[in-house]
């Protein structure tokens, strides 16, 4: 026992040291992945005011990407944290709540023809203008309460469902939708894009009952998952096939929705046993 002592850092100061420099640097490592993802955030608005929209909706999948990659890492490493929690909240309501909102703000500047004439000419226009900015306004709060309540129902006990859309969904859909109409010329489709904020805004925050990607499932469907995850990864740092990716997200979304509507009690339940209050939700 004593040779043991000897060699740890209870009585090695030099050891004990060491030891404590590699659990900070443990840390440090998932937590650098979260800030990128945030500096990511502050670049699609830099680009976007420059009027590089397409250059600013790849920047928001790439932190799309990112965005589990960091938990990912933390587990890996045995580095999650409460800390490392709050840092990536903060991120998403930054990369995924303002940026995509401001990158759309900007393109209605730039592009104000998209936007207007749907109430009439004249004053009507600048109606429109800031009825489709209210949108804009309301997924930004959206976001931010989806993100709080998550971190609220997180500490309670680890649901294994999501309630609500989550945010990093909402602005991936949002960007793929502006590269696909920026890719296709789709005037219609950017125009919209306040529309959709609004549907996604409320997504957010509903109550619909949606399992984790990570939901026990047949190997058969993990394989298609991960197939498809990993093809999105592909086609998303090599800036092509918008489509294919929203197809995807929208497709197993959809697929989620439905399946926490139809066994919703049986999910619930499984919450329960894992001590977590139903009522809070």
């Amino acid at each position: 026992m004593a040779a043991k002592q000897s060699s740890g850092s209870a009585s090695d100061p030099a050891s004990g040291s060491a030891s404590a420099g590699v659990a900070t640097w443990r840390y440090v490592i998932p937590n650098a992945v979260t800030s990128l993802s945030l500096v990511f955030g502050l670049v699609v608005l830099v680009v976007a005011s420059e009027g590089e929209f397409e250059l600013a909706g790849w920047f928001t999948i790439w932190s799309v990407l990112l965005d589990k990659l960091d938990g990912t890492v933390a587990r890996l490493l045995g580095a999650s944290s409460k800390f490392g929690a709050q840092l990536d909240s903060l991120a998403d309501l930054v990369v995924f709540g303002v940026a995509p909102a401001g990158t759309i703000l900007l393109l209605m500047r730039a592009r104000p023809q998209l936007y207007t004439g749907w109430l009439g000419d004249g004053a009507l226009d600048q109606v429109s203008m800031h009825v489709m900015f209210g949108m804009l306004a309301l997924f930004v709060v959206c976001a931010a309460l989806r993100l709080a309540k998550f971190n609220v129902l997180d500490d309670e006990g680890g649901p294994p469902v999501f309630f609500g859309t989550a945010s990093t969904f909402a602005g991936g859909v949002l960007a793929l939708s502006l590269l696909i109409g920026l890719k296709h010329q789709l005037d219609w489709l950017l125009g919209l894009l306040p529309v959709f904020a609004l549907v996604l805004a409320l997504l957010m925050v509903s109550n619909l009952v949606i399992p984790k990607l990570g939901h026990d499932t047949g190997r058969a469907f993990k394989l298609f998952t991960a197939v498809n995850l990993a093809l999105c990864y592909v086609f998303g740092f090599m800036r092509v096939f918008p489509e294919y990716m929203l197809a995807v997200a929208l497709s197993f979304m959809g697929a989620g929705i439905v399946y926490g509507a139809i066994h919703r009690e049986a999910l619930l339940a499984g919450e329960a046993a894992d001590g977590s209050e139903l009522e809070s939700t």
